[in-house]
């Protein structure tokens, strides 16, 4: 059995394996394991019930994984199991998101233009709105997306009567995937210009 069927980035879990009776000659050379590593099983029952720590293989996801046991082992009278036994499935998710693009449609916003700002993800995210986002002279409508999280879009609008050449939309890494893994970094638009000062006749 493992404790945690459901792994993500920075978890454990605790592989119990149980006989019907004690058994001898029992060690990690019996176990074929799926995507990570065990730690030296273990017995404190005399050798019915079998305790190891299971570590994920990092960056990697994976819905199906089982962890076997084999038959290199008898009970204390010498007698092999007649067959070995699997955990049930388990789910690896230690890959955390990127943030794979966060493009500005417009990147020269001039009086009465707005811009599509455009986030992608390398897989689906939770938890992201417009708190996540950093912005750069203008307003943003409430970021949303179409694909279940992938692709985000929302509409900016430059703030008026301002001239600035250096402009950038900075996504930060309050956001998860769907397995609950935050991202390593977040990511920024290129720059992007601003002139929504009208000319005015001086004199």
């Amino acid at each position: 059995v493992m404790a945690d069927s459901a792994l993500k980035v920075g978890e454990t879990s605790t592989l119990t394996i149980t006989f019907s009776e004690a058994v001898t000659g029992f060690d990690n050379a019996d176990i074929t394991l799926a995507n990570g590593t065990l730690s030296t099983v273990a017995t404190a029952d005399g050798g019915v019930t079998w305790t190891g720590t299971f570590t994920p293989t990092d960056d990697i996801e994976d819905a199906t994984n089982v962890i076997a046991v084999g038959t290199g082992y008898s009970d204390l009278s010498g007698n092999a199991p007649l067959a070995g036994a699997s955990t049930a499935n388990y789910t690896i998710d230690t890959k955390e998101p990127v943030v794979s693009s966060v493009i500005m449609a417009d990147s020269a916003l001039k009086v009465g233009e707005t811009s599509t700002l455009t986030i992608t993800f390398s897989e689906a995210v939770t938890g992201f709105d417009n708190s996540d986002l950093t912005l750069a002279n203008g307003t943003l409508t409430a970021v949303a997306s179409g694909d279940g999280g992938v692709t985000w879009t929302g509409t900016f609008t430059p703030t008026d009567d301002i001239e600035d050449a250096s402009n950038v939309i900075v996504v930060g890494t309050t956001l998860t995937d769907l397995a609950g893994n935050a991202p390593l970094a977040g990511a920024s638009t290129a720059n992007y210009t601003i002139d929504t000062k009208e000319p005015v006749v001086s004199s």
